[in-house]
């Protein structure tokens, strides 16, 4: 699993990274970061899948509590701090554990392996990302597989899942970028779809199920690559298309 660490404490880093290789393959560290900011950027260019986060709580700038609050697409998130009055809030925004300081190997590695266990329950669910939102002051989690459709109004978003929308602000370039499942599929300037979630297609435009009475415009300008991933037959998108 491919994880990054955001601690400041030198020793605490080297204790988890320690940790991390007693794991041998299984666990990759991909980098380590000081501070929230720096990890934020890293996170936003990344190509990479990240699985799992060790996340400080106290730190230079922008705390671990306000980086998950933040945060859109959640890896698993085990807290690492010296502190034992941040255990409530840190659960309530859905963190698989909450190391404290000084760190044991033997506790270490029970959260590791409850990692595992999630990861490969996803898998065998053929689920392997989550998104967070809030709504009304509660943290709800749900499997990117949940999202039926993604529609962008300026400089927020409206998330349908299971048929109940939610908003976020953010962009819709900016969620694509998030949504690392090939399955969502770009159709026009204002909508990203679930290709999973697709019912048929009436000329250029796209029904989603279990909304009966909506169609979504599929755009001149993306209608070739659409067909072409949605489709995978160059000859039913040369059809489509024309």
């Amino acid at each position: 699993m491919n994880c990054i660490i955001i601690e400041d404490d030198y020793l605490s880093q080297q204790t988890i990274l320690k940790c991390c290789q007693s794991f041998g393959k299984e666990i990759n560290v991909l980098r380590v970061f000081n501070n929230v900011e720096d990890a934020e950027e890293y996170i936003k260019n990344s190509t990479k899948k990240i699985d799992l986060i060790f996340l400080d709580i106290i730190l230079p700038g922008k705390s671990g509590i306000d980086f998950i609050s933040d945060l859109l697409i959640m890896p698993y998130i085990i807290m690492t701090t010296a502190y034992e009055n941040y255990a409530v809030k840190a659960f309530d925004l859905n963190v698989v554990d909450y190391l404290k300081k000084p760190i044991i190997f033997r506790r270490f590695a029970q959260s590791v392996e409850k990692v595992k266990k999630l990861i490969k329950l996803d898998e065998e669910k053929g689920e392997s990302e989550t998104i967070v939102l809030k709504n009304k002051g509660t943290i709800l989690r749900f499997h990117t597989h949940d999202i039926d459709y993604i529609e962008s109004y300026s400089d927020y978003i409206k998330l349908f899942i299971k048929q109940q929308p939610f908003l976020h602000l953010t962009s819709l370039k900016s969620i694509k970028e998030k949504l690392h499942s090939e399955k969502f599929i770009q159709i026009h300037r204002r909508f990203i779809v679930n290709s999973e979630k697709i019912s048929y297609i009436n000329q250029n435009k796209v029904s989603i199920i279990g909304y009966p009475n909506l169609e979504l415009p599929i755009s001149r300008a993306l209608r070739k690559d659409f067909y072409k991933n949605f489709l995978g037959d160059e000859e039913a998108m040369k059809e489509s298309v024309s």
